[in-house]
């Protein structure tokens, strides 16, 4: 067992949600271990967002906690009670409700598109952050299914690196941002290309909202890695399947606007709350430009290095 752990949001049995350290595949609610430790002060523990809300102080009892599991060893009776192996268990979104969801449009160089060769080459150039929002009824577990809206079929699919804040903020510095940072989780920015119908609105350009904000259409998950066992987040690979077909393939490298740019981009505008979501943009792959399309009944799988992996059904309304 190594000191590098994971958070989940998770409930056993009809039991109420509660928030586990998971160790490699077990979980741990973190409620029986606290008060093994010598704290002189409370842990909010009931939710991810009570852990968020005092991330440096808490993080740091986290890792006294993981180190006492790790002492003793899970085998021991004070902690059998409390650990479950992962899939016994349900796994919710490591955040149910987030405070704020950012998602990052355009984020990694596309190939051309038809009618792009007579574009200088400076107009593909996104000079800075685009961002748009999602609700959080868009929130779903990393395992859920996922309800196909009805009259639409032109669901896509799109892994992102998900960047939780842990530390509140406005007019943050690109240097200072990731000391805003709790951790790292996955993100499937699920969208309806078909959404926008031709002759609908007055005005071009895309519908966010529309496309973007149903039920269901962000899971996230299965666990928030702190940052301190994510080494680099910019090499880190992202992998989208379908049926196990590949659809996306790239590395968060080839980022054109660094998590950190985008922190401070948006921090400009307003202030950051612990527990705020910043989903990064995706790399090539997507059904917009492929043509390749998600269908009821298919299974998505959104893949991140050290982040694990989400499965989630798209089924048919009723």
């Amino acid at each position: 067992m190594s000191d590098a752990f994971k958070l989940a949001t998770v409930s056993s049995a009809g039991s109420p949600r509660f928030v586990a350290i998971v160790l490699d595949d077990k979980a741990v609610a973190l409620d029986a271990v606290l008060p093994r430790l010598n704290v002189n002060f409370p842990v909010a523990s009931g939710s991810m967002l009570g852990l968020l809300d005092n991330w440096d102080r808490n993080f740091d009892v986290l890792c006294q906690a993981v180190s006492l599991l790790k002492k003793d060893g899970l085998d021991d009776p004070r902690w059998k009670k409390a650990t479950s192996a992962v899939a016994n268990l349900h796994l919710y979104a490591p955040i149910p409700r987030p405070p704020k969801m950012f998602y990052a449009a355009i984020n990694y160089p596309r190939p051309p598109r038809p009618g792009d060769e007579n574009k200088k080459k400076d107009d593909s150039i996104v000079r800075r952050p685009y961002m748009f929002e999602k609700t959080a009824n868009c929130v779903s577990g990393p395992f859920d299914d996922v309800m196909k809206p009805i009259g639409y079929d032109e669901i896509d699919g799109e892994v992102e690196l998900g960047v939780v804040m842990g530390r509140g903020g406005m007019r943050i510095a690109p240097d200072r941002a990731m000391e805003h940072v709790a951790g790292f989780m996955i993100c499937n920015d699920l969208t309806v290309r078909n959404f926008r119908k031709p002759g609908e609105l007055p005005t071009p350009g895309p519908d966010w909202f529309g496309s973007k904000c149903h039920d269901g259409f962000a899971p996230l998950g299965p666990y928030l890695v702190p940052r301190a066992f994510v080494p680099d987040c910019r090499n880190l690979r992202l992998i989208l399947r379908v049926n196990g077909d590949v659809r996306q393939d790239g590395n968060t490298k080839d980022m054109i606007h660094s998590p950190e740019a985008q922190i401070a981009h948006l921090s400009n505008q307003i202030n950051f709350e612990p527990g705020d979501v910043i989903s990064t943009g995706t790399p090539n792959g997507i059904g917009l430009i492929t043509g390749k399309y998600i269908n009821a009944g298919d299974l998505i799988e959104a893949e991140i290095d050290l982040l694990g992996c989400q499965r989630n059904r798209l089924v048919a309304a009723g």
